[in-house]
């Protein structure tokens, strides 16, 4: 005869005392277990493909990537920020001081900062602190049809030599022009990059606030601020490289021959120089490129970075640091980037994007190794670590008062005849109508 036992209501407590013990040992496993996540914010997609590969390899900690277009401006208002930042614009100093340190890179970490660029290395520090680190850069390039017997290494052009070439090039056909050495026209993101490279000094008005109003003919009490010497100096120096040309001989020109790309142009003997991205450069077909070459212009012997140098940081009171800090050392790794590469070559992304930050590593090694492994006509003139200038730190709006400012204003201003007073008259003026339209971050600005 089977015996049956009641449970009494002190065992059944027992149980389920027993079985919740269990479960939150169970979750206790569980978390121990899960990594802990880091929330990237970034306006690079090709860093997808490394976060892929990070979280594969490793157990401790993983990260997600959340694309934004305008990082920089985002994180001046959020109140959720994220454990880590990778973009532009992260320079100017309301930004600059919304980041915690990042010197545990190097102390703990045993990042070697000879390892990247000393200058854009130096401008991410405030003090002897670092608060952010380059990832990568881009710079300009003047192209030209490759010549017979033309030698390779480091070549540069400064605004003497270019001048000279652009005049001597230059030919009338009927008083017509029927091939130009060169104009700043033609791409006025090379004349932004020219006056920036000479020192113009646009950065955000740290005194201005949110609810002023620009006084007229005061500079000062408006949001962004420059030198109007080093401005008005650049401008002059861009004036005298247009080939000798009139502006009304420029259009022409342009409106006759400017349906072909520009490397065409190179390629037919229409032009002597056309000035390129680096990254856009590279991107070209093999079989165009082996026709051409490369100089970087320069001022003061130091090249022309384009404004979207990459840096990254960890802001104030962002979560899960630690992660974040294992990430952005990985990220730092030769051998990593190398693994981000040869992904993005399996995934054929080569070379529609130009390795896995859009540019060049901000580590030395990597472009001196890597880099010329996927595009060889590098090695003919790789870049020399001293000619990197420092990064001005441009306010975070810079891509839209460029975009609907400052190259309409470099336009204007390169097809009149100038001098210092008209230079600097000119663009108060045309900057004080232009804030009056009140432009979308001009509300935002803090």
């Amino acid at each position: 005869m089977a015996m049956r036992f009641k449970r009494s209501g002190i065992f059944r407590q027992t149980m389920r005392g027993f079985a919740l013990l269990c479960a939150f040992s169970a979750l206790l496993m569980s978390c121990a277990q899960r990594p802990q996540r880091a929330m990237i914010w970034t306006d690079i997609p090709e860093l997808a493909i490394a976060a892929q590969i990070f979280n594969r390899e490793n157990d401790q900690f993983a990260v997600d990537i959340e694309y934004k277009a305008e990082a920089a401006t985002e994180l001046k208002t959020t109140t959720a920020p994220p454990s880590l930042v990778i973009a532009k614009y992260l320079l100017s100093k309301p930004l600059l001081k919304r980041f915690d340190s990042i010197d545990a890179l190097f102390s703990k970490y045993y990042l070697d900062p000879n390892d990247l660029y000393p200058t854009l290395l130096d401008a991410g520090r405030q003090g002897t602190s670092h608060l952010l680190v380059p990832v990568s850069f881009d710079c300009m390039l003047l192209v030209e049809k490759k010549r017979d017997g033309a030698s390779s290494g480091v070549t540069t052009i400064d605004a003497g030599a270019l001048e000279n070439s652009s005049q001597a090039f230059t030919t009338r056909v009927d008083g017509k022009l029927g091939a130009m050495g060169f104009s700043p026209r033609w791409d006025l993101s090379f004349a932004e990059d020219w006056i920036l490279a000479a020192g113009a000094g646009f950065s955000v008005n740290s005194s201005w606030k949110t609810a002023a109003v620009p006084k007229p003919n005061d500079p000062n009490s408006w949001p962004i601020l420059w030198s109007g010497e080093h401005l008005s100096s650049s401008i002059l120096e861009l004036s005298k490289l247009t080939s000798g040309a009139t502006t009304e001989e420029q259009n022409s020109f342009s409106f006759t021959y400017f349906s072909k790309p520009g490397y065409q142009l190179l390629l037919d003997n229409r032009i002597l120089y056309w000035p390129m991205k680096a990254s856009d450069y590279f991107k070209l077909p093999y079989t165009v490129k082996r026709r051409l070459q490369y100089r970087f212009p320069v001022i003061n012997q130091k090249i022309l970075l384009t404004p979207d140098t990459r840096y990254m940081g960890i802001p104030k009171s962002a979560k899960n640091k630690r992660a974040a800090l294992a990430f952005a050392r990985w990220l730092l790794v030769p051998e990593n980037q190398q693994k981000i590469w040869k992904e993005m070559e399996t995934q054929q992304l080569l070379p529609e994007y130009i390795g896995p930050f859009g540019g060049f590593s901000s580590l030395i090694q990597m472009n001196n190794q890597t880099f010329r492994t996927y595009f060889p006509e590098y090695a003919l003139n790789p870049l020399i670590e001293g000619t990197l200038p420092p990064q001005p730190a441009l306010p975070d709006y810079w891509c839209s008062f460029s975009k609907d400012f400052l190259h309409h204003w470099l336009d204007v201003v390169l097809s009149e005849t100038v001098d210092v007073q008209s230079i600097e008259e000119n663009f108060q003026t045309s900057l004080e109508r232009y804030l009056g339209t009140m432009p979308n971050w001009f509300s935002a600005v803090q």
